[in-house]
């Protein structure tokens, strides 16, 4: 019996403390909070959720139905965006050039269109401005017409984005109907914009700045950047239509900075699906910003000084 009881505390001792064998690390149990915060998220809205987060901190990816295909909406539009300055830099001068504001498609004059005269000149850069900032439809059929749709698609396909397709111009209501759609999932839209976060396109670094500067550009309210404190700078897009709400954001949160690409569709409250998982993610990022291991907090500087030591 006894030769038994002493076994037993050999072997406690050499386990180690009870408490260090169960202990939690703290950073994983917030990040658990945040997936289940997603979870509960998903599980309420009553149509189709697609979303991925990245931390530029350190690469990590939360993600909830990341290879689910869904409408873009008017988030497509960041690809012709990167496909006009990727015209530019082939032709230097390319966005310089004016357009009028003629729309001759005969998709519809909305938006802008009402407000400048179709003899009105403006510089493509200019209109490339109204399609991201304003997300102005007729604006976009500009450039899609200038830069040619395929060659939109060539570009994605060439960054290994195997579901984004251009397939349609904005206000094509037949083609819509047809399910022409333009698609995308959330990875691929993730993927997109940390390609953009790292400058890494096919563009100069140039162009690469001055596209990212054009999203950057203060932009009207929209539940995916409203949670969001105005002082933090955001390159952003965002997309609706019936029944579909997206928003794709890079968030220059302070020492963790971070990339959601969120996707709604078949909804009737896609716009509050939408706020709360955007609220969610700055929430989790905010909280990371400048903490240690262990929660605790210091001076950006010193933190980042700290993460430079221990680069590889």
């Amino acid at each position: 019996m006894m030769r038994s009881i002493a076994a037993g505390v050999l072997a406690l001792a050499l386990a180690g403390p009870v408490h260090a064998q169960s202990q939690t690390d703290p950073h994983k149990e917030l990040r658990a909070k945040f997936e289940a915060k997603l979870g509960e998220i998903n599980k309420g809205f009553e149509g189709a959720f697609g979303a991925v987060f990245i931390d530029l901190t350190d690469g990590s990816k939360v993600e909830v139905n990341p290879d689910m295909v869904l409408a873009t909406a008017s988030t497509i539009k960041v690809a012709i965006l990167v496909e006009l300055f990727r015209r530019e830099d082939a032709k230097p001068g390319f966005l310089k050039r004016r357009h009028s504001y003629d729309v001759s498609d005969g998709l519809g004059r909305g938006g802008m269109a009402n407000l400048i005269g179709k003899d009105s000149m403006l510089s493509l850069e200019d209109i490339a401005k109204l399609m991201i900032n304003l997300s102005e439809n007729n604006a976009t059929n500009i450039l899609i017409d200038e830069v040619g749709m395929e060659n939109v698609n060539k570009l994605t396909a060439g960054m290994g984005l195997k579901t984004m397709r251009l397939q349609r111009k904005m206000l094509d209501r037949d083609a819509q109907a047809m399910g022409r759609e333009n698609i995308s999932s959330a990875a691929d839209g993730a993927a997109l914009m940390l390609r953009i976060a790292k400058c890494d396109l096919p563009v100069s670094q140039d162009s690469c700045a001055r596209l990212r500067a054009i999203m950057e550009i203060p932009q009207p309210p929209h539940p995916g950047k409203d949670p969001i404190p105005a002082h933090i700078p955001i390159a952003f897009k965002w997309g609706g239509l019936e029944g579909v709400s997206n928003a794709w954001g890079i968030v220059g949160v302070p020492d963790r900075p971070y990339i959601f690409v969120i996707m709604t569709s078949f909804g009737t409250a896609n716009e509050n699906t939408v706020r709360a998982a955007s609220a969610a993610a700055f929430d989790y990022y905010a909280r990371l910003a400048r903490a240690n291991a262990y929660g605790s907090r210091v001076a950006a500087e010193v933190m980042k000084k700290t993460r430079e030591k221990q680069a590889p």
